[in-house]
């Protein structure tokens, strides 16, 4: 397996994948990754599904614009649970971190302040839970990495198409898709900029 360094420097958009089936047990791992992600107050908003038989994956063809992703082995829907931001929720994730002594009741009494949504229904999911997505899936990237597999992430999708397809309850939303499998391809790096253009000195 590569360390994090390395598959970080390794790690590619793959768009080919070999027909070979990913073991449950990498996959397991992938997943392992994701839930082992940092959020915004331990919210922990990211739910996955995960297709792996064709004709699951064949399901979400119709609203998938790059065929590529139905034809890797494994897909992971990436998405969002509305239910992670309402306040009932939120005060739970904070009763386990003042438990856990990782903040005071001090300042979680603050936060209990905030306006929040009290039903789901009302949930406009904030920047915040992107980011938090945004973390989860980087984790699953670089885990796929590490153990030899290639990913990609896509977000060029019917949202509504993808939901209705997989049948989704009303609280989930899918965000990314993240085709996984083994690389039929080995592109080269792609241009970055320099560090001297991304930090700004003071």
């Amino acid at each position: 397996m590569l360390n994090c360094k390395e598959a970080i420097e390794k790690r590619r958009s793959i768009r080919k994948f070999e027909t070979k089936a990913v073991a449950p047990e990498l996959l397991e791992q992938i997943i392992e990754a994701a839930r082992l992600a940092p959020s915004g107050t331990n919210r922990q908003p990211w739910r996955l599904v995960l297709l792996t038989a064709p004709e699951e994956r064949n399901k979400i063809a119709g609203a998938v614009m790059q065929p590529f992703v139905c034809e890797a082995p494994a897909v992971f829907v990436c998405c969002l649970d509305r239910e992670a931001f309402v306040r009932v929720t939120v005060e739970k994730r904070m009763n386990e971190l003042v438990e856990a002594e990782v903040i005071t009741k001090e300042a979680a009494q603050y936060i209990y302040q905030r306006k929040m949504p009290e039903k789901t229904e009302e949930v406009v999911i904030p920047d915040s839970g992107y980011l938090d997505l945004g973390i989860t899936i980087q984790n699953m990237t670089l885990m796929a990495t590490a153990l030899g597999l290639g990913t990609c992430w896509v977000r060029l999708f019917d949202q509504q198409g993808l939901h209705k397809a997989l049948n989704l309850p009303d609280n989930i939303l899918p965000v990314v898709l993240l085709p996984v499998g083994y690389p039929a391809q080995d592109p080269p790096p792609r241009p970055r900029l320099k560090r001297e253009e991304i930090v700004i000195e003071i």
